[in-house]
């Protein structure tokens, strides 16, 4: 990392960053939020100032909605506030005793603000309209109004304890998602690698062997050999690849098989040319290609074919040999194994990797996963 861009944190300065973007973040959702508060105002005052015009007909039919909307503007405009309160003094925080006082206090004031607030406004109503509103007996009226206030501001807190605990689990389960996601991916990459030293292995054995018998054809196949090496190093990082880059690499490898067993071994390869920049698994064929070519075609003499073909919404391959085939259920070695364990962590349960017998003789696996359009 350049000198440049390394930071030696103060925590002084950290804590200041940190309180700075939580105020920003704050404000940008009120600013989000304000639309939603203003409806509410505007609902809950119809909804009272109509039943309080039920109530009262016989009052001038403005007074009901003066009284309820000046209330509930109050109300709307101090959610926020309270909300506020509220994170910085959660209602599931230690100690209780504390939470519970600054909570008896934010009550008070919010009756307090409520009250003033509310009749300011209706007086300015009423002086407007050339009459004059009177509140009545402060005492009374303020422990009146203070009940009313409490269990609306309870039931803000509520609210809010309430949406923020939804918050804190869905984050949560957000990140165990994220966190599986990111296990599923590093696995699949570790099970991507390890294809490559075993068959790099598989690879220089053959190669060691030929040495003694055609040193030409050895060339031949260290040549192909550090194609598919360079091939696997432009896409070392890449669980998926274009199908197209996947048959490269699969015909690299057969014509370096196909060079060790010249005139003795053949090679078909089979598919849609439309199919070329479907996004595939990596290095999923090739274990199977090599598994043929050295146990059903161990001696190097035969045909083996690839078939690649879209089922619905399903890519297929098909590898068939007319080699020594198999008795019972094969048992996987490490590329089949690797195989199977990587169509399971990208495609579980919406794939299939099967062995079968090849009339006369042979071994036909299949593998069929999911490849949308």
């Amino acid at each position: 990392m350049p000198w440049s861009r390394l930071r030696y944190p103060h925590p002084k300065t950290d804590e200041i960053t940190q309180k700075v973007t939580d105020v920003l973040a704050s404000q940008a959702g009120l600013r989000r939020k304000w639309p939603f508060y203003v409806a509410l105002a505007i609902v809950q005052g119809a909804y009272l100032g109509i039943n309080a015009r039920l109530d009262n007909p016989s009052l001038p039919a403005w007074q009901p909605f003066v009284w309820e909307y000046s209330s509930a503007v109050v109300i709307a405009a101090l959610i926020p506030l309270v909300g506020r309160l509220e994170r910085y003094f959660p209602i599931d925080a230690r100690p209780r005793g504390r939470i519970v006082a600054v909570h008896a206090l934010g009550v008070l004031c919010f009756t307090a603000v409520h009250m003033s607030v509310a009749v300011a406004l209706r007086k300015l109503a009423y002086a407007l309209a050339g009459g004059y509103y009177d509140f009545g007996d402060v005492p009374v009226r303020g422990f009146y109004e203070l009940q009313k206030d409490a269990i609306v501001y309870l039931v803000i807190v509520l609210v809010v304890f309430a949406n923020r605990e939804l918050q804190v689990r869905r984050t949560g389960e957000l990140r165990a998602v994220k966190l599986a996601a990111e296990l599923g991916e590093a696995q699949l990459r570790q099970l991507t690698a390890q294809i490559e030293p075993h068959f790099l292995f598989n690879s220089l054995n053959a190669i060691s062997n030929q040495m003694r018998e055609d040193v030409d054809v050895a060339d031949r196949m260290i040549t192909h050999l550090g194609d598919l090496m360079r091939a696997a190093y432009d896409t070392n990082d890449d669980v998926l690849v274009p199908l197209g880059s996947e048959l490269k690499w699969l015909q690299d490898y057969a014509a370096m098989m196909v060079a060790r067993y010249e005139g003795q071994l053949v090679f078909d390869l089979d598919v849609e040319p439309s199919l070329a920049t479907l996004m595939v698994p990596r290095l999923l064929l090739q274990p199977v290609v090599e598994n043929a070519f050295r146990h059903g075609l161990g001696g190097g003499r035969g045909r083996l074919c690839v078939m690649v073909r879209r089922v619905g919404d399903h890519l297929q391959y098909t590898v068939s040999d007319d080699g020594v085939g198999f008795s019972g259920v094969p048992s996987p070695g490490t590329g089949l194994s690797n195989v199977s364990r990587r169509l399971q962590l990208l495609f579980a349960g919406e794939h299939t990797l099967s062995f079968a017998e090849r009339a006369p003789r042979g071994t036909v696996v299949t593998i069929r996963f999911p490849a949308p359009a």
